[in-house]
């Protein structure tokens, strides 16, 4: 009887909390195609890059809820 009063105990515990992970930079070139550009086409693709983060990213939420 002592034995299931014992394991009555431990299954109403609370789990033992874990430490939170943290997760992965975002990666938007998983298949690494920068890597094949020229420097000319890198240059494009960092101006694009710095465009969409300063111009479009402030204001997008707005545009995808209403859309």
């Amino acid at each position: 009887m002592a034995t299931s009063t014992a394991a009555a105990a431990i299954s109403s515990a609370p789990p033992p909390k874990r430490a939170v992970k943290q997760l992965p930079a975002p990666n938007s070139d998983f298949y690494q195609l920068v890597d094949v550009l020229t420097a000319e086409e890198k240059a494009t693709v960092k101006k694009v890059r710095t465009y969409m983060e300063t111009k479009v990213q402030p204001i997008i939420n707005k545009y995808w809820i209403s859309g």
